[in-house]
């Protein structure tokens, strides 16, 4: 064979190598969208931690929902399931934290286990926390002696959101493996650490991560599953979140959707009992929810559905963290222009654990929706003070008094909810005058009209800003994948 023809059989090969890297699909068990689930208003709980500048001019945080999950672990006596995606103690360029969250955590986790040998305990976590095998976790490692079963994501299974460095990756990087010995670069998210190896950033860069939030644990004899927004990292414990709390069998999903993760990561949950019946209630009950789980693009094509349906006279709210998917932009401009009432409140893309941001993507994304929708669109800015408006939640009000919401720990990016990262959120449909539904929309009025005196959001003019060359650096890194968003 001459060399020619082993020149283009490589070439070839390499060919097809990238393109199976660009175009893999998700593993199974992924992209779930769960039978729905009846739920009474007194079986639901909406939780929200606030950081924001109070009447006085004192900068107060308001953290609720570690502690509820705190509380849930401590009165666990059989099983407790946590997926979450940051859970460190680095804080970046910080120089102080609210609170340790990561320590409080597996102090929580090890007591329990000591305390109760017999419970089972799974914890899934994003290697992210190890520096993608770069550097030891100390929290995860006191887990491990302590029998509690940690599973850390295997992403080289997932889709590749980076499509322009992914497949070289693949073909060159990832065959090395990787060690916390040797190292010789700075640790890439703490100053005190020790250094990593050139592998570290080279699967760092592939920019995607295990991004879910989900507890689930026994309480009293039933099952209460949380989903949230918030991650037990102590850089982001002054973050502002929110999280609902779910008794009842919808436990099952999660832990069915958890399963994939372990199974595709080679590792296995403890084995419970369980059979997959979607519970409903007594017909006395008053005012029945339906709920259900979506995970990954299934949280995209939930929120286009609702966003699509929208006419004059409804309205939508929306709390997020980030804002680019560019699906659910012309959905957004499209409902304006049929008459839908939308209001958003927008992290400003300016702090990021102790450095400044450049606004990418949010302050151009809200550019460009105020000036296709001629203004109708209305933007505020969440005021943060070095953390991160995180929240991320989409509430429709329909003009025939049914509402729908989807919250959880997706942001809405194409890496979030286009089946590159794992994400978890719940989707909830009721009456307008549901409980959790009026207290998501008190939630939003409240920080939308700086109710009591509190500073929470400001004016779109505070930040908003007409920049082109910032509009095609969003674009690019929307497309490409060759950002963190």
């Amino acid at each position: 064979m001459n060399q020619n023809k082993i020149s283009i059989r490589l070439i070839v090969l390499i060919g097809l190598f990238f393109s199976g890297c660009m175009f893999k699909s998700m593993p199974i068990g992924t992209n779930y969208k769960s039978p729905v689930y009846s739920v009474a208003e007194d079986d639901l709980e909406f939780m929200f931690d606030l950081t924001y500048k109070n009447s006085d001019g004192k900068i107060v945080s308001e953290q609720e929902i570690f502690d509820s999950i705190f509380s849930l672990i401590s009165d666990a006596h059989e099983y407790i399931l946590l997926d979450l995606f940051l859970f460190n103690p680095y804080t970046g360029s910080g120089e102080s934290v609210y609170r340790k969250l990561s320590s409080e955590l597996t102090e929580r986790l090890i007591s329990k286990k000591r305390e109760n040998d017999s419970i089972k305990i799974d914890f899934i976590t994003d290697p992210v926390n190890i520096v993608y095998g770069g550097s030891e976790s100390e929290q995860i490692e006191k887990m491990k002696e302590a029998g509690i079963n940690v599973i850390i994501t295997d992403l080289t299974k997932m889709k590749d959101s980076n499509l322009l460095y992914s497949p070289l990756w693949r073909v060159f990087f990832q065959w090395f493996g990787n060690s916390e010995c040797c190292g010789i670069l700075p640790h890439p998210f703490s100053q005190k650490d020790k250094k990593v190896t050139f592998r570290s950033y080279f699967e760092l860069l592939n920019f995607k991560a295990n991004h879910r939030k989900v507890i689930v644990a026994d309480h009293n004899g039933e099952m209460i599953s949380i989903i949230t927004s918030a991650n037990p990292h102590d850089g982001s414990s002054a973050h502002s979140n929110v999280a609902v709390v779910i008794k009842g069998d919808f436990w099952k999903e999660v832990y069915y959707s958890e399963s994939a993760i372990a199974k595709f990561s080679k590792r296995e949950l403890h084995k419970l009992n369980i059979e997959k019946n979607v519970s409903m209630y007594p017909e006395d009950k008053e005012n029945i929810g339906e709920i259900a789980l979506l995970t990954e693009e299934s949280i995209r094509d939930e929120l286009l559905e609702m966003i699509d349906c929208t006419q004059k006279g409804d309205s939508l709210s929306m709390g997020m963290f980030y804002l680019a998917d560019r699906k659910i932009i012309k959905s957004l401009i499209d409902a304006s222009k049929r008459g839908t009432d939308i209001r958003l409140i927008l992290d400003p893309s300016k702090d990021a654990f102790g450095r400044q941001k450049n606004g990418i993507p949010n302050r151009p994304v809200a550019e460009e929706l105020i000036r296709k929708s001629n203004g109708e669109i209305k933007i505020r800015w969440y005021l943060t003070h070095g953390e991160q408006f995180h929240t991320k939640f989409v509430l429709v009000n329909y003009s025939n008094n049914v509402s729908k919401i989807i919250l959880g720990s997706a942001n809405l990016t194409r890496r979030n909810i286009g089946n590159y990262n794992l994400e978890s959120n719940v989707y909830l449909k009721a009456k307008f005058d549901y409980s959790e539904i009026v207290e998501v929309k008190n939630y939003f009025e409240m920080l939308w009209e700086n109710q009591n005196g509190n500073v929470y959001t400001a004016k779109y003019e505070l930040y908003g800003e007409e920049n082109f060359l910032k509009h095609w650096m969003y674009r690019f890194f929307e497309f490409t994948g060759t950002s963190t968003f």
